[in-house]
């Protein structure tokens, strides 16, 4: 890899006893270890910004469908379903 860029990094004791296992187990240097997990690192970003994008469009999309379909179906119970949602926002995420 002569000719690229050089770049200094400070890691934990256990950190590069790790990636000395692997280096050693996968018969590389920890040079190829540390460019492939930052190659993974940066495509998983952007599959993971995507992803997030559609889940949060898809969310909002079934939160205005839903609120509509309750507001015109059964709107005495509306209340009571946002209720719920309260509770179980406090119970299973600490009340984000």
């Amino acid at each position: 890899m002569s000719g690229h860029p050089r770049t200094t990094i400070s890691l934990s004791r256990d950190l590069v006893h790790r990636l000395d296992e692997e280096a050693r187990e996968q018969g590389r240097p920890r040079s190829d270890i540390i460019r492939n997990a930052l190659d993974r690192f940066f495509a998983d970003g952007a599959r993971t910004r995507a992803s997030a994008s559609r889940i949060a469009q898809t969310t909002e999309y079934m939160q205005i469908a839903l609120d509509l379909i309750v507001s015109r179906d059964m709107p005495e119970k509306r209340d009571a379903i946002l209720a719920t949602v309260a509770q179980r926002l406090e119970q299973f995420h600490g009340g984000l």
